[in-house]
């Protein structure tokens, strides 16, 4: 079974089906997000809170979450180790 993860907010992920947290402050990274924006592949789940990561998933939606890199790996992949 898929373990599905709170982000923050009551919003949830699939962990399975992540292929990439990615910092938003790289300007390669700024140029995906407006590019996700252009196509409406984007689903913004940082409720009026400042960008601080983006998760890509294997739909090729791209998330947009408050959270630093960092703590959502952490929150992502603690229950991978075990």
């Amino acid at each position: 079974m898929a373990d599905i993860v709170n982000i923050g907010f009551d919003s949830y992920v699939v962990v399975d089906r992540i292929m990439a947290v990615l910092p938003a402050q790289s300007s390669t990274v700024k140029r995906l997000k407006q590019l996700g924006v252009e196509s409406g592949k984007t689903v913004n789940l940082t409720f009026g809170k400042r960008t601080k990561s983006i998760i890509m998933v294997d739909s090729g939606h791209i998330l947009f979450s408050f959270l630093p890199v960092d703590k959502l790996v952490e929150k992502l992949f603690s229950n991978q180790e075990e």
